[in-house]
C-alpha cells in the first residue's frame, strides 16, 4: 500500500503497473503461457490495467491532481428546482463539491426567489480521469458554473459577460455563498470579468476583503487572490475546492 503522501497517486490512476493483479497476470503470461488461451491471459491483463487504475488500497475519493488523476466512488449532481445540470453524463463530483453547489443553489433561490435556477456545466465524467476540452475536470474537484445574466432568464448555455449583461449583485452573492462554505480553493474567472464585480461591489466592499478575494488590479498572472484570471472563462466560473479531508491520494 501506498503511503498518504507519496507522489505517485496520479500515475497510478493513469499507468498501472505494480498492483497485484498485474503481477498475477505477468506470471501467468511467463510462466503459463504454454497452457493458457491467448484469450483468458488477455482477460486477466484487461482486468490488471483496470484494477490498476487506482493505487491499491485507496478509498472512495478524489485521486491525484486535477490534471491528471481519477474519482473513486462519486456522488452525481442532479437538476432539481434550484439548478440545472447542463450534461447528465459529466456531473460527477466528490461528494463534498456536490453538496457545496447544492447549497449554493439553494441559498441563491432563497435569497432571489424570481431569479433562474443555478446552471452548472461540466463537472467530471464518472470515475474521472481525461475530459475534453478540458485539462482539468479529472478529479471530481472541479465544476462549471455560470454567471448570472441581467435579463433573469434561463439559459441553457453559458454567455459571454460584459457590462450590462453581468448581473453583478447576485454573482456576487453566489461567490460570496460559495467562500462562506470553506472547500473553495480558486475560482477561475476571466480577468475582465473580475473587473466588471470588483468596479460594482468596491463601492461597499473593504479593500482589503477584495484583495483577499480577487486577483484583479493585479495583473492576469499574478499568484494572488481566490479568483484568479484564466482564458475562456468570461462566459462562466470554474470552481475548484480543496483536496477533501480523508481523500490520502489527493493532490492540491
Amino acid at each position: 500500500m501506498l503511503s498518504p503522501d507519496h507522489s505517485l497517486g496520479v500515475r497510478d490512476c493513469q499507468h498501472a503497473r505494480y498492483s497485484f493483479l498485474g503481477f498475477l497476470a505477468l506470471f501467468l503470461v511467463r510462466c503459463l503461457m504454454p497452457r493458457a488461451s491467448v484469450f483468458a491471459v488477455a482477460m486477466l491483463l484487461l482486468l490488471a490495467a483496470c484494477a490498476g487504475r487506482i493505487p491499491m488500497g485507496a478509498r472512495n475519493g478524489s485521486v491525484g491532481k486535477t490534471n491528471d488523476g481519477c474519482l473513486i466512488g462519486g456522488a452525481r449532481l442532479e437538476s432539481n428546482d434550484d439548478l440545472l445540470v447542463l450534461n447528465a453524463d459529466n456531473c460527477w463530483g466528490t461528494p463534498e463539491l456536490v453538496e457545496l453547489l447544492q447549497a449554493a443553489a439553494h441559498e441563491m433561490r432563497a435569497a432571489y426567489p424570481e431569479a433562474p435556477p443555478l446552471v452548472v456545466g461540466d463537472l467530471s465524467r464518472e470515475g474521472g480521469g481525461r475530459l475534453s476540452p478540458h485539462e482539468s475536470h479529472q478529479s471530481g474537484r472541479d465544476a462549471d458554473v455560470a454567471l448570472y445574466a441581467t435579463d433573469n432568464k434561463t439559459h441553457k448555455r453559458f454567455l459571454d459577460m460584459t457590462r450590462g449583461a453581468l448581473d453583478v449583485p447576485k454573482t456576487w452573492s453566489l461567490i460570496q455563498t460559495l467562500l462562506e462554505k470553506g472547500h473553495v480553493q480558486y475560482i477561475l474567472m476571466d480577468w475582465e470579468v473580475q473587473k466588471l464585480i470588483y468596479d460594482e461591489i468596491s463601492l461597499f466592499v473593504p479593500e482589503q476583503e477584495l484583495s483577499r478575494i480577487f486577483q484583479y488590479p493585479r495583473p492576469r498572472g499574478a499568484r494572488a487572490g481566490v479568483i484568479r484570471h484564466a482564458a475562456g472563462h468570461r462566459d462562466h466560473m470554474h470552481i475548484r475546492i480543496r483536496c477533501p479531508a480523508g481523500d490520502v491520494y489527493c493532490t492540491d
